[in-house]
């Protein structure tokens, strides 16, 4: 039970940092990043195409980010942005992301295949820390996304762009009104998110290998993260994550892997028929009640 709780809290902050990352597209543009599922499966293949050429592993990495952000970056630029200019519904918003997802994914498989692949060679390491056993790559995806998380949640509160992201998923119009540049915004939004899922989706590559199906999984968890957190609520979102992750290692631990994404869903549609505002809607509901107090 313990070491079940141990592994569910490191897999919920991955799953809190591809929640961060789907939420503050959907906060700030209302779009259904599904395409973000294809950055998540691609970001590991390119950082082994790029080790395979025999790169330092901070080089590969910067370079598979970089790539990451970009292709986030060109969802905005070739789908979301022509479709918002149009006055498009959400609705095509979803069927273009999933469309480029699903392109994402096939040439995925085309170029290196459906086979499992692994970013290290040889058995993990294992310690063990007051009968908890924790592998090495355990232990740097925890780092790595703490580390990221605080960084982020820093960035986003104590800056003056991290303030206009949150100014527009709070109010878009009021915020084009006074003067800022909300085009500017929505690319660093789409590219920010691109390298949270590549990190995200690296780290649990080095620990449990990666394929091509690694995306939907991932995105879907993601997507439930930032219903259940709030849809306006970046923090709602990640600690979301986290709740997930907890949650499907104790189904794991208990039942069946077969039965994590019937688990994840059965929590989002108790949300959506009692909470549809999500976590978040509680506290802003205190909030109002203690100034009506």
């Amino acid at each position: 039970m313990p070491q079940a709780l141990a592994n569910g809290i490191i897999q919920g902050l991955l799953f809190a940092v591809v929640g961060l990352a789907f939420s503050l597209v959907y906060s700030t543009t209302r779009v259904f990043h599904i395409a973000l599922g294809g950055i998540y499966t691609l970001a590991p293949y390119l950082l082994l195409s790029v080790f395979q050429l025999n790169v330092p592993w901070p080089v590969g990495l910067l370079a598979a980010l970089i790539l990451s952000a970009t292709l986030g970056l060109a969802c905005e630029e070739i789908i979301h942005w022509p479709f918002e200019r149009k006055r498009a519904p959400a609705e095509i918003h979803l069927i273009g992301s999933l469309g480029a997802f699903l392109v994402v994914v096939q040439m995925t498989v085309l170029m290196w295949g459906n086979n499992t692949q692994v970013l290290r060679a040889g058995i993990d390491v294992v310690y063990n820390f007051a009968g908890f056993h924790v592998t090495q790559g355990q232990i740097v995806e925890a780092v790595a996304a703490s580390l990221t998380l605080l960084a982020v949640f820093s960035w986003l509160w104590h800056t003056e762009i991290g303030l206009q992201f949150r100014a527009l998923a709070s109010n878009p119009p009021l915020l084009a009104v006074m003067g800022r540049d909300v085009r500017r915004i929505r690319r660093l939004v789409f590219a920010l998110s691109g390298v949270l899922a590549a990190l995200a989706s690296v780290t649990t590559a080095l620990d449990v290998g990666f394929d091509p199906n690694v995306g939907m999984r991932a995105i879907l968890v993601g997507v439930a993260a930032t219903i259940v957190g709030g849809r306006t609520s970046f923090v709602g979102a990640a600690v979301a994550g986290v709740f997930f992750g907890i949650l499907r290692a104790q189904v794991v631990w208990h039942a069946s892997a077969r039965w994590e994404d019937a688990a994840t869903f059965a929590v989002l549609a108790t949300f959506l028929f009692l909470l549809p505002g999500g976590l978040h809607s509680l506290t802003v509901g205190k909030t109002r009640l203690e100034e009506q107090r």
